[in-house]
């Protein structure tokens, strides 16, 4: 009996020992992270369409027959490979016939010269010398050697006519367009063929007006096939429409390809990244540091010297996934509770875990 008196008065002795307050208790653990700043890369992505920057509609100069093409749609063609031929038949005989002209006037000059020479001998003491009939002498010399000048050139004309009817490949490129076949009696200037030179390869993009400050503050500007994101190839801003599209409202803008061989296929589909720098440095923290203080974001920053933690308002630049992105409030070194306690209270005791101190 003794024994159970002893006992239950050590057990209301227990009970009447007042609790431990936060000041006594030991420190709680948490996890905090050390702020740094960092320039954020902002990278945009669009696609775009492949295509020449040079895209020409090849014709002959002269009308005729297609008798021949040795090309055909998709075909790659270098400077200087014959494309299309035409008969040479009609262009030939042009050529006979100025030829002849030009023989022809050729012997009236002589002819005209000669006149003028004999006239000339008679010498001006000739009682058949007549001043009007040397005057009419010299002009028919004159005339003479006029129309030998034009049949000389009427026949040059001939001679390139002959060789316009063989088409010749101007640049390195692709035939993309065939309009007419062999056998088709085209005339001059008519298009027989569209070639797409592969010396300069650009992309098309349609942007958005509120997208144009960032393709121009953009430093890094890359091009990947859609079919081969493996391969990529650095680009840069040729062109930015001086108006928008009245259907779309958006800008036409052009991005040169630097050497991209052929690795993108014309009229295909490329993804185009731009990136650039930020609005400014950023701190980014896990997003279980960032909490709320009478309705604004906040963040509780560790004192090590005081064990405490303060709650400390933020301004919050993006969300990304599961982090933040803080751009003010806070400064390099500071230590944030990112883990530990859901809201931690002032005059609670804390301290740095140890083991995942950052």
């Amino acid at each position: 009996m003794r024994t159970a008196a002893l006992l239950a008065c050590l057990a209301l002795l227990a009970c009447d020992k007042p609790a431990p307050t936060q000041s006594e208790a030991p420190p709680r653990p948490v996890r905090v992270q050390t702020v740094a700043f960092t320039e954020p890369r902002a990278t945009l992505t669009y696609s775009g369409t492949v295509q020449a920057r040079r895209q020409a509609d090849l014709a002959f100069r002269v009308g005729g027959k297609i008798i021949a093409r040795s090309v055909d749609l998709g075909a790659r063609v270098h400077a200087g490979d014959v494309l299309a031929r035409l008969d040479p038949a009609d262009l030939a005989l042009s050529a006979e016939a100025a030829q002849n002209a030009m023989a022809a006037a050729a012997a009236d000059a002589t002819n005209a010269r000669l006149e003028f020479q004999r006239y000339e001998n008679l010498g001006r003491s000739s009682p058949s010398f007549l001043a009007s009939e040397r005057e009419k002498r010299i002009a028919a010399n004159m005339m003479a050697n006029a129309r030998l000048a034009q049949a000389q050139r009427q026949y040059a004309l001939a001679l390139s006519q002959k060789n316009y009817g063989t088409l010749y490949a101007e640049a390195d490129g692709v035939v993309v367009g065939l309009p007419v076949e062999v056998g088709q009696v085209v005339s001059p200037g008519q298009t027989v063929m569209t070639v797409a030179q592969t010396a300069e390869t650009e992309v098309l993009l349609d942007l958005p007006e509120n997208r144009l400050p960032e393709l121009r503050g953009a430093d890094e500007i890359t091009v990947a096939p859609w079919s081969d994101p493996s391969h990529s190839f650095a680009g840069q801003v040729r062109e930015v429409a001086a108006r928008a599209d009245p259907a779309s409202r958006t800008f036409a803008v052009r991005i040169a390809v630097q050497a991209p061989g052929e690795q993108l296929a014309l009229g295909g589909t490329a993804t185009v990244r731009l990136t650039g720098r930020g609005a400014g440095p950023v701190a980014i923290l896990p997003a279980s540091a960032l909490g709320d203080c009478d309705g604004k974001p906040c963040v509780w920053v560790l004192d090590a010297q005081q064990n405490r933690a303060a709650p400390r308002p933020v301004t919050v630049a993006a969300y990304q996934d599961d982090h933040v992105a803080i751009a003010a409030g806070l400064q390099a070194g500071d230590q944030v509770v990112t883990a530990g306690v859901t809201q931690p209270d002032p005059a609670l005791s804390v301290v740095a875990w140890g083991g995942a101190q950052r």
